[in-house]
């Protein structure tokens, strides 16, 4: 299939090469001029605009950067290309698909990139022949390519069946699992996988303090929660994912409050864990005014 990567940063470049080395025909496309050069001299294809690139294509994967200016996303580099690419399908009679590789708050895709194609294309209303999707990336900085080549699963967010059809096409060499949903859920499950690591992150960082107060080997006690703990086991990784309920028990909430109030009288505050303890008293309250609800414990 002929591909074409608009922004051609970490994400971008190493969806086109993974892309290339599974067959494709891809040509790149970035702003910056010494991106395109690196990428001419190792051999790939690159196009002169955003409209050379989507011409020559039958796919366009938006590779845009969405930094964080002031706590609140700047769609403005992405947005800027939407509307180059709807300039470049201006009277176009077959079908294109675009997709979108960034990381954007739910509803971006259908609220903001789909209007501003559409716009710029002048697409009328009962058009067929533009599809898009939105499928995030999870590729770690410095193993961006092995981690494209080899995903733990596939999250295709599309608008209809045959936009999300042919994009499951594109990755049918990869052999992983693909998850197919609406727009809205596939932006928040990329936001959910980088709130989760923070979360664990940050979590782990508080034991680890704890440890240091307590005289507790943070190290050893780390190692040994893959082993115990439901959530990171193997068998049980599943394990309290389901969220709409309050954990209960004979362990959890005591031991919460117990450790909570232990650390308190050590000097030592955990406002992780104290959050944690909000949350589920929100949750329980909830199950009182919804006993519907089922408690997990």
């Amino acid at each position: 299939m002929r591909i074409a990567i608009i922004a051609a940063g970490i994400v971008g470049k190493a969806t086109g090469v993974g892309l290339e080395k599974k067959g494709n025909d891809v040509v790149f496309y970035d702003i910056d001029t010494m991106k395109l050069a690196q990428l001419a001299h190792e051999g790939h294809e690159i196009a002169s605009s955003v409209r050379d690139a989507v011409k020559q294509s039958e796919v366009s994967m938006i590779c845009a950067p969405t930094p964080t200016v002031k706590g609140t996303v700047d769609l403005r580099p992405l947005l800027l290309i939407c509307a180059e690419v709807g300039r470049a399908l201006r009277g176009r009679k077959s079908y294109h698909l675009a997709v979108v590789r960034s990381t954007v708050p739910p509803g971006t895709t259908r609220g903001l990139v789909i209007p501003r194609i559409k716009e710029s294309a002048e697409l009328p209303s009962d058009s067929d022949v533009l599809g898009v999707c939105h499928n995030p990336e999870f590729l770690r900085e410095k193993f961006a390519l092995d981690d494209f080549l080899e995903p733990r699963a596939i999250v295709i967010g599309e608008t209809d069946v045959k936009a999300g059809t042919m994009l499951e096409s594109v990755y049918s060499s990869l052999k992983s699992p693909i998850i197919r949903c609406s727009l809205e859920t596939s932006e928040m499950i990329k936001y959910t996988a980088n709130l989760f690591n923070a979360t664990k992150i940050s979590f782990f960082n508080e034991i680890h303090d704890a440890c240091k107060v307590l005289g507790a080997e943070p190290e050893t006690v780390s190692r040994a929660m893959p082993l115990l703990a439901l959530g990171l086991r193997d068998d049980l990784k599943e394990w309290g994912l389901s969220g709409g309920s309050p954990f209960g028990g004979m362990c959890l909430p005591k031991d919460l409050e117990a450790f909570i109030s232990f650390m308190l009288s050590r000097g030592m505050d955990v406002p992780l864990l104290s959050a944690v303890r909000k949350v589920n008293q929100i949750m329980v309250q909830k199950e009182l005014e919804a006993p519907e609800l089922i408690v997990n414990g």
